[in-house]
């Protein structure tokens, strides 16, 4: 089952919960056809705030990780938004930390949770 994308637009911020399994072949292209729907949706509802929950069954690998942070801007992000991360496998959480590092250094706020709760207050804060 490939990557599905559920936004939901809430007062503050956007919702984008990502259900499914990675594709072997064409994980990365996959990943930029979610990916690329949260600032259009972003930017038609006035949302900087972005709170990301996987329910996937494995990380983007280390290589394309970096492709996909790399072009974050190009697809639509924009230095200003806060993207908050829940990753509720603890074993995937600490896999995830790479990708927030990555995202972080390309210059955007975010940070990675084990539950909703502390990445809503920490999304939310501020």
């Amino acid at each position: 089952m490939p990557i599905s994308l559920k936004l939901t637009v809430h007062d503050e911020y956007l919702e984008a919960e990502f259900n499914g399994s990675r594709d072997t072949v064409d994980e990365l292209g996959e990943t930029f056809e979610a990916w690329s729907k949260i600032p259009i949706a972003c930017e038609k509802h006035g949302l900087t705030k972005i709170l990301a929950i996987s329910k996937l069954d494995k990380r983007l690998k280390l290589d394309n990780t970096f492709v996909l942070t790399d072009k974050m801007t190009d697809i639509g992000f924009k230095p200003h938004y806060k993207i908050s991360g829940v990753i509720y496998d603890d074993q995937l959480h600490l896999e995830y930390e790479v990708t927030a590092t990555f995202i972080r250094n390309f210059g955007f706020q975010c940070e990675i949770f084990t539950t909703e709760k502390e990445a809503k207050k920490w999304l939310l804060d501020s």
